[in-house]
């Protein structure tokens, strides 16, 4: 009889549940009963351009900086998660019911626009049909709750998908998720134990801050949005103001430069899963 390692099952288990996510994902309902849902399944060699282009973007932006260090971590660990991409294409509407909610009186309005102006797609980005991208939002949550009934840590990512449609995986997908499976610890997605004490408080506090200020504001009904900024806020008030910042400008420019390179630097290595 032969014996198995727990830990080592658990992680070579990883795939075989996404098998059942992606089932889910597949069954999930649809409001449109039109949206094209695609999925794929990363793991080894083929997760490293969507942490490369990750870590690149972790530099001006803290919630995927946050993803990136367990990507990378686990990665270099010798455990990283499965990555189950869930993708559609969200940028054209064939159902005629204008409805608005894009911001065109009509599907054909929207049409024209998204073709002539068609941008990344992101999920919330645009241009994207609202109603093809609450289809793929179902998709997903069917996803997360099939690998919850399997006790194994996930959480859905715009920062991992958004990586993975930079650098060309389900070609033809204006908009892509990701949804890691594993580590095979406890809330390796939420609690973020990678990220203990790497940061004091108050960098803590002014990542969140800069990634949800909404989170920080008093009631705005004034027009002059108020922030909570620290203790006893009230006393000594300050105000959300928009301004340039031509540094931040530069840093942006750079990133986006660094993240052209990665993505040209994998090309040939992705899109040769996609020839027949």
């Amino acid at each position: 009889m032969a014996r198995y390692d727990g830990a080592q099952l658990a992680q070579e288990s990883l795939l075989d549940v996404a098998g059942h996510v992606v089932h889910a994902i597949h069954k999930a309902p649809q409001i449109t009963g039109r949206t094209e849902i695609r999925t794929e399944v990363l793991t080894g060699d083929d997760l490293i351009p969507v942490i490369e282009v990750m870590g690149s973007l972790a530099k001006i932006a803290q919630f995927i900086r946050w993803d990136y260090t367990v990507f990378k971590e686990s990665y270099d660990s010798g455990n990283p998660p499965v990555l189950v991409l869930i993708g559609a294409g969200t940028t054209s509407a064939e159902m005629a019911w204008n409805c608005g909610a894009c911001g065109f009186k009509t599907c054909a309005q929207f049409n024209k626009y998204a073709k002539e102006n068609s941008g990344t797609g992101l999920v919330g980005g645009g241009p994207s049909c609202n109603w093809k991208v609450l289809d793929l939002g179902i998709a997903c949550d069917w996803a997360c709750a099939a690998a919850w009934q399997y006790s194994v840590d996930n959480r859905i990512q715009g920062s991992s998908g958004g990586a993975a449609l930079m650098a060309g995986y389900l070609p033809g997908c204006s908009s892509i998720l990701g949804l890691p499976l594993g580590p095979c610890r406890d809330m390796a997605w939420y609690t973020r134990e990678t990220m203990n004490r790497k940061f004091s408080y108050e960098d803590y506090r002014a990542a969140m801050m800069r990634s949800n200020p909404s989170l920080f504001t008093a009631f705005p009904g004034g027009g002059n949005p108020q922030v909570k900024s620290r203790d006893q806020w009230w006393d000594s008030p300050e105000f959300f103001r928009p301004e340039t910042n031509p540094e931040a400008e530069e840093k942006l420019y750079t990133c986006l430069t660094e993240v052209a390179e990665i993505v040209e630097k994998y090309r040939d290595q992705v899109s040769a899963r996609y020839r027949k």
